[in-house]
């Protein structure tokens, strides 16, 4: 039997909050900016379109898990882990093949 020694650590506390003093007063109103015409137009702007690979590999890996899962869990026993791995990769390929397919008949 080993014993680890766990490293020793430290809680600092400023000086005026050990001594019980106030917290400083927030800044007023007008130390902050109000946005300018630039940020608001930026901010109001549509969202770009996911690319083809970010579409194809959420797809993938939503069919990969989805599979994966669903056999992992209907077969109970350890070869359940190998169907789940096989499922896996079966969903992720098929995922992938769908978003592609979904995305080109979007765009």
């Amino acid at each position: 039997m080993t014993a680890t020694l766990e490293p020793t650590r430290y809680i600092v506390i400023p000086q005026d909050v050990w001594e019980r003093k106030d917290a400083p007063p927030p800044p007023p109103d007008d130390e902050f900016e109000p946005y300018s015409e630039d940020d608001a137009e930026y901010l109001a702007r549509e969202p770009e379109p996911l690319s083809l690979g970010a579409y194809t590999g959420l797809g993938g890996a939503t069919g990969s898990l989805a599979f994966g899962i669903a056999a992992g869990v209907l077969v109970a026993s350890p070869m359940g882990l190998v169907v789940g791995v096989a499922a896996g990769v079966f969903g992720g390929l098929m995922g992938h093949s769908l978003a592609e397919e979904i995305y080109e008949r979007k765009h």
